[in-house]
């Protein structure tokens, strides 16, 4: 038995580690720019299906695949940041339902345009479907190679935005978009890039995921609200609670998954966001406010 508890919680570890990927994207531009991308589960579904394409065309692992699509994100996250987000007026009471509004018909033109590349039936992508094995504990290959690629880049995102002067500008203007313009930084710019870096990250973390599930072009909803929880659980705009909360999350749905059954381990994401939204709704590790 104890094996078997073991065994799962290393697997709710690493899926945590997936799952940080998958929501620190959204919870990047969130952090600076109050913005919820209603697109955020559609961007990881085209990163997913653009390394599924370069695999089965041209035979590209998704190790290389990870920055194409992440590249190919940031541009799209750059130019939805420059040509429709900073067109629309966000201050008043109805700033952020503007940009729920915009990002959520974002979500419909990415969606249709994905289904008439793609198709509407399931891809998936066979990788690394080999275990290792330590004693009587096994590990999906695929698994290990995604979370440790998750870690890395999430570590990588924390270097970037703590000792870079970039970084440190958007950690600025996320704490104080007044005080940041008061110091002459470009509030514009930061923008843009924040955008271009959340959509990046969330192509990466589509040509990850669509190694361990099937991707359709119709199942981003899901995606998203799983970001969502997770960013809520931690707290919006906190990465360290997103961290805690995208393994908290992991293990939980391992052990539903486990000893329920995969339809209940699906509905234990929606029961931790109505339980976050009711009885925490400043997340584990947030903070509580007054608009």
């Amino acid at each position: 038995m104890w094996i078997t508890i073991i065994n799962l919680l290393l697997l709710g570890l690493l899926w945590g580690g997936v799952y940080l990927l998958m929501a620190t994207g959204l919870n990047l531009i969130y952090g600076v720019m109050k913005v919820v991308n209603l697109a955020h589960g559609d961007m990881i579904i085209v990163g997913g299906l653009l390394a599924f394409t370069l695999f089965s065309a041209h035979g590209i692992s998704p190790i290389i695949a990870f920055p194409l699509a992440a590249g190919l994100l940031f541009l799209v996250g750059v130019a939805v940041q420059y040509l429709i987000l900073e067109h629309i007026p966000v201050k008043g009471s109805l700033g952020e339902l503007r940009t729920l509004l915009a990002t959520f018909g974002l979500s419909y033109v990415i969606a249709n345009t994905s289904f008439l590349i793609w198709g509407s039936q399931f891809q998936s992508l066979p990788f690394l479907q080999g275990s290792f094995q330590i004693g009587r504990i096994a590990l999906p290959q695929a698994l290990v190679a995604a979370s440790i690629l998750a870690f890395c880049t999430a570590l990588a995102l924390h270097l970037w935005l703590t000792h870079t002067m970039v970084g440190k500008s958007v950690r600025a203007t996320a704490q104080s978009g007044l005080g940041a313009a008061c110091c002459s930084l470009n509030g514009r710019l930061i923008r843009i890039i924040s955008f271009g870096v959340g959509a990046a990250l969330a192509g990466a973390a589509g040509s990850l995921v669509i190694t361990l599930i099937p991707f359709q072009t119709t199942g981003s909803g899901d995606l998203t609200i799983q970001a969502f929880t997770i960013i809520a659980l931690g707290g919006l705009g906190n990465y360290m609670g997103a961290l805690i909360a995208a393994e908290l999350l992991g293990i939980a749905e391992v052990f539903t998954q486990y000893y329920l059954g995969s339809n209940s381990a699906s509905a234990v994401i929606y029961i931790v966001f109505i339980g976050v939204l009711i009885f925490r709704p400043q997340g584990l590790f947030g903070k509580v406010g007054r608009v």
